[in-house]
């Protein structure tokens, strides 16, 4: 990473460094699927370089039939030749040195003679000019994890080439979880800390900590009992924690502790370039008279987070001149400081605020965004951004920001930001229009003066087959509706924006879409796109005009899609994640099986009292996920549901359901069952559903179980037939109410014989 300290040096230079196919005159790399061409490398290559010239050799393989020899540079010296990397005669044209002035990532393709050589400035520079050069002279398109375009041809004729470019983002990441294997990543060009990119795909730019590093500086559990004032002051009092929780800046000894310990990490991490040194997730900036005196002195909440951050890399620049610190300008401390600048060896990531639907140039709801990247720009090169690209309390619904994210990202490219980070569904696959969302900000990225439409139509016609123009279309009407007066940002319930009459176009541009589909393929991919239109309809019935029975019909195909394409979350955290809410969906609106006359899954109480909490919920069970109700007692009494329901007449009947408790209880729970007031059956229960991980404030664990921690239960109800009863569900804490997570497995009354 030498070079990155170089290339943040120098960003106020251009990146492109020219690009021209210089001639008409044309020379045949393959005619009638032939080739005298091979690829040649160094006697002794790089793992990347050797990686480079397999893809190369693979795509013209098929692309047009022929398959180019990979061979050492001493071999076969005469053939006509595709150089890629630090080859002598590329270095002997001076191509190495030109490549090395380059910023971060760049590539040279060059015609020299009848020979052709691609290299880069860096490791990954070399294997990225074979997928530049298979881009912008084959055609060839990298779409996504699940596809590629490569044109077919016998023929490959090309100019001469006297091209050179450099990305003006140094570090682009789309933290998509489908962009993390080194594959895709490479192909795209991503190289952040996320992907999978190793040695042999030329690595990727490293962070240590990733983000929200000040409890890990300043352990609470190593210092807060002894030295509470290490932390910050909220309200009057020392505050520790991950979350909504500070370190006192002012602190020198805060200041000493923290610079050993990063010091100890540059030790530990030396292939890490850049190491974090920034504030916890949330609020909670320090109140005290120290802190607060350099806030009033800076005019900003970052004047205490930089001071501290300039310290700490002063000593680091002393040590370790190639390293890197970076920060966060988040939440509260966004706004840049009026007196300090950053430290030339730290770089400023600043987290976005802005409009999804208009993007935050064109949107008051971005405007003090501007201003600040405009004053951070003033003060340092070096900046980065956090860019949030989804719903993250809906990952399956819909989010028309195509438009405004393209033009956000174009900003950046133009107003000297040096990397951009896409947040989106990091967790699993799927989320709404993954795969599109990827490529766009991949290509942009890379050169954000492209075309957005035009990256979207290369994307269509490659990833929707016949159905390509149709999808477009339906893109095009996203795009129309995020022009009105609507604007989200982050996280916002999708019912409060999308109309119903622009979810019923939808879905019809969309069902026409899958009816040109020709391939099971292509059909699950339209699917794909109605999945959050469906998902809306299941959410929010009564919001789009659907009786249950109606918004039920949706259930089957958002299960097949859900399932076809292994999407694992609904929602960022993922509670519940995707197999949980289609269980808790399928238990409110699927079919009763045969015997069973109610589920009180899908049945409301008539009066529910003392519910802590009363809900749709599910639980794993022998390796599947099963509904129940989650119902939360109390810390005193009980919390009672009722249910008033019909039994029929000459019928033999019963309460069926199990109870667990799903969360480490301390004492238990008492469940109960009580018919028109009447107790007619008990459990007191210990067992529960262990967490994947203790209670990390606490380490609290509960009892163990030493059995199964369910059981089943049933409850005569035969007495009752012809009758309309209160059915009560009764639940105590007994004497403590922490972590009593209780849980009605699947409560249904159903016809029995004695």
């Amino acid at each position: 990473m030498y070079h990155l300290f170089c290339f943040l040096l120098l960003m106020s230079m251009t990146c492109c460094l020219g690009a021209s196919a210089d001639s008409s005159r044309t020379v045949n790399l393959v005619k009638n699927g032939i080739s005298r061409y091979r690829i040649v490398i160094p006697r002794n290559p790089s793992p990347a370089v050797s990686y480079a010239a397999e893809e190369l050799q693979r795509f013209v393989e098929e692309c047009t039939g022929a398959r180019l020899p990979v061979t050492a540079e001493e071999r076969f010296a005469f053939a006509p030749s595709v150089l890629i990397g630090p080859c002598r005669k590329s270095r002997k044209a001076g191509l190495l040195e030109q490549a090395a002035a380059l910023p971060e990532d760049g590539v040279i393709i060059r015609s020299l003679g009848r020979d052709f050589a691609l290299l880069g400035q860096n490791e990954r520079g070399n294997l990225y000019s074979i997928y530049v050069f298979l881009e912008r002279y084959l055609g060839v398109r990298f779409l996504a994890w699940d596809q590629m375009h490569v044109p077919k041809r016998t023929d490959l004729s090309l100019p001469r080439i006297n091209f050179s470019y450099a990305p003006p983002f140094m570090y682009r990441e789309t933290l998509y979880y489908d962009s993390f294997p080194k594959e895709i990543a490479a192909r795209q060009r991503l190289n952040g800390p996320t992907t999978k990119c190793d040695e042999s795909v030329g690595g990727k730019i490293d962070f240590f900590p990733y983000v929200h590093s000040f409890n890990d500086l300043i352990p609470e559990k190593e210092y807060f009992e002894q030295h509470p004032e290490y932390f910050g002051l909220q309200g009057g009092r020392r505050v520790a924690g991950k979350v909504h929780a500070q370190i006192c800046l002012s602190n020198p000894d805060v200041l000493s502790i923290a610079t050993k310990t990063v010091l100890k990490w540059i030790v530990e991490h030396p292939e890490v370039p850049i190491i974090d040194v920034s504030q916890n997730d949330g609020t909670g900036a320090c109140e005290c008279d120290s802190c607060v005196a350099i806030v009033n002195e800076e005019g900003s909440q970052h004047g205490p987070i930089l001071r501290f951050v300039n310290a700490i890399a002063d000593e680091v620049a002393k040590k370790y001149p190639d390293k890197w610190i970076e920060t966060l300008a988040y939440a509260y401390s966004t706004a840049p400081p009026r007196i300090t600048k950053p430290r030339n060896n730290v770089i400023i990531r600043l987290c976005h605020a802005g409009c999804f639907f208009h993007g935050f140039e064109r949107c008051d709801l971005g405007s003090q965004h501007a201003l600040w990247l405009e004053g951070w720009s003033k003060l340092t090169n070096r900046i980065f951004v956090w860019y949030y690209g989804t719903n993250f309390r809906h990952y399956l619904g819909p989010n028309p920001n195509l438009d405004g994210l393209a033009r956000d990202i174009k900003y950046y490219g133009d107003h000297r930001v040096n990397g951009v980070m896409v947040q989106c569904n990091y967790q699993g696959h799927g989320g709404e229009l993954a795969e599109l969302r990827q490529y766009l900000c991949a290509q942009l990225l890379w050169d954000p003066t492209q075309d957005p439409m035009k990256i979207r139509e290369d994307f269509c016609r490659g990833y929707y087959g016949e159905a390509w123009a149709v999808v477009m279309e339906f893109l095009a009407k996203m795009d129309e509706f995020a022009r009105g007066d609507a604007h989200v940002f982050a996280v916002w319930e999708p019912q409060d924006i999308m109309s119903p009459e622009f979810v019923a176009e939808a879905l019809t541009l969309l069902e026409t879409a899958y009816s040109l589909s020709d391939t099971p393929a292509i059909r699950n991919r339209i699917e794909k796109l109605m999945l959050p239109y469906w998902y809306l309809y299941l959410r929010y019935p009564t919001k789009y005009g659907l009786t249950k029975e109606e918004a039920g019909a949706y259930l089957k195909p958002v299960k097949r899609v859900i399932e076809a394409n292994a999407i694992e979350f609904v929602c960022e955290g993922g509670e519940p994640n995707a197999q949980q809410w289609l269980a808790q969906i399928e238990a409110e609106y699927g079919v009763l099986d045969e015997g069973v006359l109610y589920s009180l899954l899908s049945e409301k109480p008539v009066e529910t009292v003392n519910c802590d909490d009363w809900r749709l919920n599910s639980v794993e069970r022998e390796g599947r996920h099963v509904a129940t109700i989650l119902h939360h007692p109390p810390a005193e009494g009980d919390g009672t549901a009722t249910f008033e329901l019909r039994l029929p007449p000459n019928e033999k009947t019963a309460l069926t359901f199990a109870t667990v408790i799903a969360a480490p209880t301390v004492d238990g729970v008492r469940f109960s069952i009580l018919v028109d007031e009447k107790e007619v059956w008990s459990e007191t229960k210990t067992l529960f559903l262990p967490l994947k991980t203790a209670d990390e404030k606490t380490g609290h664990e509960g009892i163990l179980p030493t059995q199964d921690p369910f059981a089943d239960h049933r409850v005569d109800l035969s007495d009752y037939a012809g009758q309309t009863i209160r059915l009560t569900f009764c639940v105590n804490a007994l004497s403590n109410s922490d972590y009593d997570w209780a849980n009605w497995v699947r409560p249904q009354i159903v016809l029995t014989n004695r």
